[in-house]
């Protein structure tokens, strides 16, 4: 996983010690990072691994991609049902907003 649990936490306000959700979190950090490379069609990397040679559109993630994946964190610890009785709408510092600049299109 490439979120760590603790940047997860800290993202939610979360105490480091408290682990009540780690599996939670846990769960939801590994399926924000599937989310995510599935929408970018490309493979996430972290910093210190570099992208390998045999993967020519592998992207080392960056920042802002981070940050989209922690607000997409937020969003599925923050609402666990797919319903809502508010009407909510994306903002321009969305997950779409901040990943979508390196998304891979195949023509």
């Amino acid at each position: 996983m490439l979120l760590t649990l603790s940047e997860i936490k800290l993202q939610l306000r979360l105490e480091d010690d408290y682990t009540e959700e780690d599996e939670l979190l846990t769960l939801i950090g590994s399926a924000v990072q599937a989310r995510t490379v599935s929408f970018l069609n490309r493979t996430l990397y972290a910093a210190n691994s570099g992208v390998p040679a045999n993967d020519p559109d592998g992207l080392v993630m960056t920042d802002d991609i981070r940050l989209g994946m922690l607000l997409l964190s937020t969003h599925f610890y923050e609402n666990r049902s797919s319903v809502t009785e508010v009407d909510k709408t994306d903002m321009p510092q969305s997950f779409t907003w901040l990943v979508g600049p390196y998304r891979f299109i195949p023509l």
